[in-house]
Parts: structure tokens; sequence; C-alpha cells
């Protein structure tokens, strides 16, 4: 392989010194028509076929060849070994192999792959079959040529729940698009010497060898210890990895255990029982009658209808009945003689039905009928109605939630003012206003301080040196206290608005008198809509969609 034979069109091709294939063009009396396929012709007549061609060499060498009146000579193409990249994983555990076949030049040989395997310190796992087939098929990308064994991972510690009723504490993320209608039942519970959870250890795992044949550690296995000091628990004395009940009551799961809260039962709440405040969860089978009060530091769960009265919990609250207050059209005179229903929990409340009463929830809000003239504030969302039914009518009040607001129909035909609101949280806004009311107070009293200073200052006999000293410790304290809570109004308003991902869904109609509310947006509805409607925030505006 050296020179092309010479031909009608003046070309010729040359294999160089230097590994470069050159296009010779020597002027002819006439030129030759020159295409593609006359090039690679002549290539393959000339013993070039198998040279590396460089992307476009061939489409330029034929412009250049119509334009020549005078010779030239071209580089077009190149003589290549073949080339091989080996490559290690992180952990040393496989090697990988990308070969490239030759271009006219000389293949990589199998010593050579054995040989730089060895330079990398790969004595272990070496797949000789697939180094042999490679190098037969002459070209490969990520070929895998060594293994190694990989360390196996043993199994973490795991804390198996023995009570899968056992209502969770722990923060728990919710989808905004999905509602779970769980039926509470009554609220669960164990008794003492009952097994509660129960502690898999971990198991170690396996090492394995990498290339370069060292042993390689298998990564340890997490342990999960249980947490300490959970009332109303204790271990098992013959099985430490075994958590049982020390006492009778509702379990709960905490981080890393569960805890042991107190359960009281009572048929109904009335007269007869007086007010109830317990450290635990309250049980109740029937019915509370108005003015009654009920606290827990747990959960309550009802069994019949709230009138009237006050509930509140640090956990959850269901109410298997209604929940009905006074209302204001029971009475001409507009008293009724019962008492307000207020309903308050840091969990979830799910009731039937609620009508004429507040309910504030830390989380969600979840009423299978209908809510009518009642102030409803959740955490996270209100659902009103379930899938499949016709009810879940939101009548007259307000509706306030920081994600989502679902309900079959907003409004009444009789056009009472409905507020509906999302994208706002209501306790970040309950709270903004007390800061708010405390700057302001604290503002004037700061400037009553001012002012004094200034008397003294334009009568000096007027005041002592103590009081003018104690005057302007309690000016400079008062500044103090009132640019920090300058600083929480500033951080209280960052969190206050949460409007992007809001959203509010009807599956029936939004009738005239309904106002919505998303984030620091207002729409008033004014005509009825019917059909599915999702309202949502867009380019700082409502938009309604089906």
């Amino acid at each position: 392989m050296g020179e092309s034979p010479s031909n009608p069109s003046g070309l010729t091709f040359r294999l160089a010194d230097d590994r470069k294939l050159k296009a010779i063009y020597v002027p002819a009396a006439e030129k030759a028509s020159v295409n593609l396929g006359f090039l690679r012709h002549a290539l393959v007549a000339g013993g070039f076929a198998d040279l590396f061609i460089y992307d476009h060499a061939l489409v330029e060498l034929i412009k250049r060849y119509n334009a020549a009146t005078q010779e030239f000579v071209y580089d077009i193409g190149e003589q290549r070994d073949g080339t091989y990249i080996i490559r290690n994983t992180p952990d040393n555990i496989e090697a990988y192999l990308t070969l490239t076949r030759p271009y006219g030049g000389k293949p990589v040989r199998p010593e050579q792959l054995h040989q730089a395997l060895k330079e990398r310190g790969v004595i272990y796992g070496v797949l000789t079959d697939e180094i042999e087939a490679v190098m037969e098929a002459g070209e490969a990308t990520d070929l895998l040529i060594a293994r190694g064994i990989p360390p196996e991972q043993g199994t973490d510690a795991e804390l198996v729940s023995l009570i899968p009723q056992a209502r969770d504490r722990q923060p728990e993320l919710q989808d905004n698009e999905t509602v779970d209608y769980r039926d509470r039942g009554e609220i669960s519970s164990v008794k003492a010497g009952d097994p509660l959870m129960r502690r898999i250890p971990p198991t170690p795992g396996k090492p394995g060898v990498n290339l370069m044949g060292k042993e390689v550690s298998a990564p340890p296995a997490k342990d999960l210890k249980f947490t300490p000091n959970l009332p109303g628990t204790a271990f098992a004395p013959d099985d430490p990895d075994l958590l049982i009940a020390t006492i009778d009551g509702q379990p709960v799961l905490v981080a890393n255990g569960v805890m042991i809260e107190p359960v009281i039962k009572v048929k109904t709440v009335d007269l007869s029982t007086g007010n109830i405040s317990f450290k635990g969860s309250i049980d109740i089978s029937g019915d509370i009658i108005p003015g009654m009060t009920v606290r827990a530091t747990g959960d309550i769960s009802v069994g019949g209808v709230v009138e009237g009265a006050t509930l509140e919990a640090e956990g959850d609250i269901v109410v298997r009945g209604g929940i009905i207050g006074p209302g204001e059209n029971r009475d001409p005179k507009g008293k009724s003689g019962q008492e307000r229903a207020l309903i308050r929990a840091k969990g979830n409340i799910e009731a039937l039905f609620v009508e004429n009463a507040h309910v504030e929830a830390g989380g969600m809000i979840q009423i299978a009928g209908f809510a009518m003239q009642s102030n409803l504030v959740a955490g996270t969302q209100v659902v009103v109605g379930q899938e499949g039914t016709t009810k879940g009518h939101i009548i007259g009040g307000s509706c306030q939630a920081v994600s989502r607001i679902q309900a079959v129909t907003l409004g009444s035909h009789a056009g009472v003012h409905t507020a509906v609101s999302v994208g706002v949280n209501p306790h970040v806004k309950e709270k903004l206003s007390t800061v708010k009311l405390k700057i302001a107070e604290a503002e004037r009293e700061l400037d009553e301080l001012t002012k004094r200073l200034d008397y003294f200052a334009s009568t000096p006999l007027k005041g002592t040196p103590e009081q003018i000293n104690e005057t302007r410790h309690a000016k400079e304290k008062l500044a103090t206290a009132l640019s920090e809570l300058k600083g929480e109004k500033k951080r209280l308003e960052k969190r206050l608005e949460q409007a992007a991902d809001a959203l509010i869904r009807v599956e029936r109609a939004v009738l005239s008198g309904v106002v919505i509310s998303i984030g620091t947006k207002t729409l008033e509805v004014k005509d009825d809509m019917e059909g599915g409607i999702t309202f949502r925030l867009e380019d700082d505006a409502i938009v309604a969609s089906q």
C-alpha cells in the first residue's frame, strides 16, 4: 500500500510516511467527472479502503477538484492502529474495556490487554473468555472484562409495630391530590402485658474481593434502638428486643417506639360527669350536651353528637355524629339558650356534619355530609363530602385551609355569603395579627418614653438622675424588643402566603354569593358555575378550569 495508479481524472492517492492519506491532483488534458462513487472505487482499487477517512473529506475533495486550475495535495484520512481504554469502577470491583478497531494499522493484541490489566493491579476476576471474544469482534464499548466479588450489604435493624391500628403521631407528608377516607372507629387500646413493638437486630453483611485480590469490607448495617423513656411501656423480662405495655391505654406510635396514653371511656358528657380534662385520650360513646367542655392531651372520640360544647385535643378529634352550635335563627330574639360549639385539635378533625360551629385543626378537617354557617380552619386541607356521593356542601360561614379545599357544592341557591380561602396559613395569620398589635403597643410606649426624655431634657429640674436613667433604660429595652417584633413580623409575612400550589376543587357547582380567595387574590362569584371546577392561581390571578 503506497500510491494508487494514475487515472484520467488526474487524481492519485498516497499514504505518506506520517501515515496521512493524501489526495494528489495533477492537472490533466481534460477533467474527468468525479463523484463520491468514483472516489470510493479509487480508494478500494488503491488498497486504501480500510484507512480512516475524515468526515466530509471526500465532499471537500470534489469541491477542490472541480475548482482546481493547478496541482494540489489534500489530506483526506490517515492510518490508525487499534486503541483501547480500560476503566475500573471507583470501588475496583469491576473493569470495563472500550476497544477501537484499527484503520489500516495494527490491531490490539490480547497480551496487550492482559499486560495493561496487570499494570493496573488487576489480578483477580479477569474474564478471559470475554477478552478472547472481543478480540475476534475487533471493537467494543464499556465491555465488562474483569469482575471481583462485591460485598453484600447486611440487613438494617427494624422496629416492627405489633399493633397495626396504633395512631401515628409522627409528621406525615400528605399528597394534596389524594384524600384518605378512613373509618376511624373507636380509640384503639391495649392491656398491660400486650406486645407493642419488636426490634429486629441488624445482620452483618459478607465481605467481597476487589480486582486487586484484596478483601472489601461489607458496609455496616444500620442499627436502630428504641427511644428511651417511652411512657407506659417496658422491655419484656425475657426479651430485650420486645416492647410491651405496662398499663392499659391507647398505643401511639412515636419516633422509634410506642407510648401508651391512658384512655378513659364514658357514655355521655353531661352534668352527671361534669367537664372532663384528662392527660391521655377520651372515648365517649354517646353525646356531649350543650355547655360542656372536654380537653385531652391525646385524642377525643365521640360516638354521638356534640351540641354547643367545647372540645380541645392535642391529638385528633373524631365525632361520628354531627357538631351543632346555637345558630343565628333559632330564636327570634337572637338567643337560643345554647352554648357556642368550639372544636379545636392539633391533629386532624373528622365529623359527620358541622353546623354553626367553629372547627379548627392543625392538620386536616374531613366532613362526610355538610358544613353550614360554620368557621372551618385547617392547617393543611378541608374535605367536605365523600367520593361517589351527592353530599358535600359548604353553605355560609367561612372555610380556610393552607393547601386545598374540596367539596361537592359551594354556597346555596339563596345566595348565602360563603367565604372560601386557601394559600394562607390561618394559624400564621392569627399569630401575625397578634405581633402587629404588640408592635403598635410597643411603638406607642416608645413614643411616650421619648417624649418623657425630651421633657426631662428641656426642663432639667423636673427629673431626677434616677428617673432619667430609668426612663432611658426602659426606652433601650423597649427598642430592642420592638426590633425583635419587627423581625418576627417579616418572618411571619414570608411564611403567610403559600398560594403557588394551593387549589379549591368543587365537584358539582359553585353558586352565587361565594367568595373565592387564593393567597391575596379574591374572586366573587356572581353567577352560578356548574360542573367540576378547580380554582388555582395563575399569573397572579385566580383561574377556574374544568
